[in-house]
C-alpha cells in the first residue's frame, strides 16, 4: 500500500514554523521540512526555504543567518514607554 503525500501549502508551512518557534525558540528550513514530512507531506527542501522566507517576510519574523542555515524567531517585543 502506497501513501498519499501532502502537498505542502504556504499555511501549512506557517504552522509547522509557529509551533517549532514556540516550542523551540525558533527554527530552520530543515527543520520544518523534516517536521512536515513527519505529518505526511511531501516537503523538499527549496520548496519549504521559498514558502518560509515568504511567510516569515509576511509575519515579520527575525531571520538569523549563521553561515550554515538561516534561523527563523518571532520578533521580540521592545521595553514599553514608562
Amino acid at each position: 500500500m502506497n501513501a498519499i503525500l501532502k502537498s505542502i501549502t504556504p499555511t501549512a508551512v506557517c504552522q509547522a514554523a509557529t509551533t517549532l518557534i514556540l516550542a523551540e525558540g525558533g527554527t530552520s528550513t530543515l527543520v520544518v521540512q523534516q517536521f512536515l514530512r513527519n505529518r505526511g507531506y511531501r516537503a523538499h527542501q527549496e520548496e519549504v526555504s521559498k514558502c518560509l522566507s515568504t511567510v516569515a517576510s509576511q509575519e515579520g519574523w527575525n531571520i538569523n543567518d549563521n553561515g550554515l542555515f538561516q534561523v527563523y524567531y518571532f520578533p521580540t517585543l521592545g521595553a514599553f514607554p514608562q
